[in-house]
C-alpha cells in the first residue's frame, strides 16, 4: 500500500472531522427548518377560505420573541401564559368596505388559552357557542378552542358587523378537532350564587406572590356584595405546606397577621374584609375579600369547597 505524505495525512486528519461536522450542521439546520415549517403550517390550517372575502396581504406571524411587535403593551401577560406563535390575517368583502382580522394565537395548551382568555372576558358580556368558550362584544369575537384562542375583529361591518363574526368564528372553529374541555378543578366550586362566566386561571404570581402558581379562582355575589373563591394547585403536598408557610410568614410581621382557627387560618384585612385559607393534599384554597356581614354565608361555600376537594383528591 502506498504511504501518504505527511501533508497529505495532515489534510485528511482536518478535512474529514471538519467535513463531519459540516454535515452534522447541515443536518441540524435542516430539522430545525422543517420543525419551523411544520409548525407553521399547522397554523397555517386554521385559516378560514370564506366566499366573498379574499385575503388583502400574506398573513403574518409572530413568536415569542416578537410578539411585541404586534401587542406591545400586552406582550408579557400573554408570554406569561407560555405564548407559543401568532398567525394574523386580514380579509376584505369583495364588493364592500368591510373587513375582518383574524388573530390565532397558539398558547400551548387548552389550560393556558383558557388563563388568557379568562382574563380579558367580562362575565357581562354575552356568550357566543364557539370552541370552548367565547363572546361577542360589538365589533370582537373572542373564543378558545383547543390550545388556540382566536380573536376576530370586524371593521366596517355595520348593520352585519355580528354575521360576519360568526361567520368567521365557525370556520376557524370548524378546523380545529380536539376542543379542549374545562378546567376540571372549577367543578369543585359549590354553584350557590357563583357568578357565571367569572372562572380564572392565574398561572404565575397568583395574588401577587411569585411562590404561588396555578391559582383557580371564580367570584360569588350575595346581596349586592361580591367575593372571591380560590384553589391554588401545587406539585406535591409538601409543596403546598412550604408555600402556605410562606404566606403566614409574609403577614406574621403586620398589625393583621393571620389567625389560626382549626385547620384554617383567618385574617381580617384593613378594609374590614376576611380572607380565608386551608389545605387538603396538594391544594391549598380559600376565600378573599369577604364582607364582614356575610362571614357566615361564606363560611358554608368554604366549608363545601373543603369537603368537595377531599373528595376528589
Amino acid at each position: 500500500m502506498k504511504r501518504l505524505p505527511s501533508r497529505d495525512l495532515l489534510y485528511v486528519f482536518i478535512l474529514i472531522p471538519l467535513i463531519s461536522l459540516l454535515v452534522f450542521i447541515g443536518q441540524g439546520w435542516a430539522q430545525s427548518g422543517a420543525q419551523t415549517t411544520a409548525t407553521a403550517r399547522d397554523i397555517r390550517s386554521l385559516l378560514p377560505r370564506i366566499d366573498g372575502w379574499e385575503l388583502t396581504e400574506d398573513p403574518q406571524m409572530y413568536n415569542p420573541d416578537t410578539l411585541f411587535e404586534y401587542i406591545d403593551g400586552a406582550a408579557e401577560a400573554y408570554l406569561g401564559y407560555d405564548f407559543q406563535q401568532l398567525l394574523v390575517s386580514n380579509y376584505e368583502k369583495e364588493g364592500a368596505e368591510s373587513s375582518v382580522t383574524v388573530e390565532i394565537y397558539d398558547m400551548g395548551s387548552a389550560l393556558n388559552a383558557f388563563g388568557i382568555f379568562s382574563s380579558e372576558r367580562y362575565p357581562e358580556i354575552p356568550e357566543v357557542p364557539f370552541g370552548l368558550a367565547g363572546y361577542l362584544e360589538g365589533e370582537v369575537l373572542n373564543f378558545i378552542s383547543g390550545p388556540y384562542y382566536v380573536k376576530l375583529i370586524c371593521y366596517n361591518g355595520e348593520e352585519q358587523t355580528a354575521d360576519y363574526l360568526k361567520e368567521f368564528a365557525g370556520a376557524v372553529d370548524e378546523k380545529i378537532k380536539d376542543k379542549g374541555s374545562w378546567p376540571v378543578l372549577f367543578k369543585l366550586f359549590p354553584a350557590a350564587n357563583l357568578i357565571k362566566n367569572s372562572e380564572k386561571y392565574i398561572k404565575k404570581n397568583f395574588m401577587g406572590f411569585d411562590f404561588l402558581a396555578n391559582g383557580y379562582a371564580v367570584s360569588y355575589r350575595l346581596d349586592g356584595d361580591q367575593y372571591e373563591a380560590f384553589i391554588i394547585e401545587a406539585k406535591t403536598e409538601s409543596e403546598a405546606s412550604n408555600s402556605l408557610q410562606k404566606l403566614l410568614d409574609f403577614y406574621s410581621g403586620e398589625k393583621v397577621p393571620f389567625v389560626q382557627e382549626g385547620d384554617r387560618y383567618r385574617q381580617v384585612n384593613k378594609y374590614g374584609q376576611v380572607i380565608l385559607i386551608s389545605q387538603v393534599g396538594k391544594y391549598l384554597f380559600g376565600l378573599s375579600r369577604v364582607p364582614l356581614a356575610l362571614t357566615d354565608q361564606a363560611v358554608q361555600i368554604f366549608n363545601q369547597l373543603k369537603t368537595n376537594l377531599e373528595v376528589a383528591r
